[in-house]
């Protein structure tokens, strides 16, 4: 299972709103396309940090997570 679908089943609403939003972008963006294979590759503990800041954000939707992201 690759990262971003552990993220999109095992984590909250937060982490289903990030995966959801790079994978819907990731072939009309670069920078989401680079984004969903640097997290696929992430290593167990870069994994682990990047799902630690994920719960602490408050998406409502992908625009949120867009503008987390961009920001």
């Amino acid at each position: 299972m690759s990262n971003i679908q552990r993220l999109a089943e095992n984590g909250n609403k937060n982490h289903r709103l990030f995966a959801s939003t790079i994978i819907e972008l990731m072939n009309s963006q670069g920078f989401y396309g680079r984004l969903f294979r640097a997290v696929n590759s992430l290593s167990e503990d870069g994994y682990e940090t990047l799902y630690e800041q994920l719960e602490q954000q408050n998406f409502n939707d992908s625009l949120d997570v867009v503008l987390w992201l961009e920001c």
